[in-house]
């Protein structure tokens, strides 16, 4: 059963977890969401909170498994539409910026 609802508390509660630095809980809660935002939600939705999911990842250090959540979210997005268009460029760019340092 879909609780949408709690999947954008358990986001918020991650992103503020995230801006104290507690970025274990910040990952928990945004797995728990994504898990949970899977049956009913929206693709952008689900876009939003896999790039929430890879800027904790990113912040943590896990920079692998932030280029994975990256590219998680940008292929819930679709291109032709203008604003997913663009919110895709700006996935992209961050992506593509973690990439060159694993490269490095």
């Amino acid at each position: 059963m879909c609780k949408l609802g709690k999947a954008w508390q358990l986001n918020r509660e991650g992103m503020q977890a995230c801006n104290k630095g507690d970025f274990k809980k910040a990952e928990n809660n945004l797995k728990s969401a994504i898990l949970m935002s899977q049956c009913k939600s929206k693709k952008i939705h689900r876009a939003t909170l896999h790039n929430n999911l890879a800027v904790v990842l990113q912040m943590s250090g896990k920079v692998e498994e932030a280029v994975h959540a990256y590219d998680l979210a940008i292929g819930f997005l679709n291109p032709g539409h203008k604003g997913q268009a663009a919110l895709i460029e700006r996935i992209e760019s961050k992506r593509d910026a973690l990439k060159q340092k694993l490269a490095a």
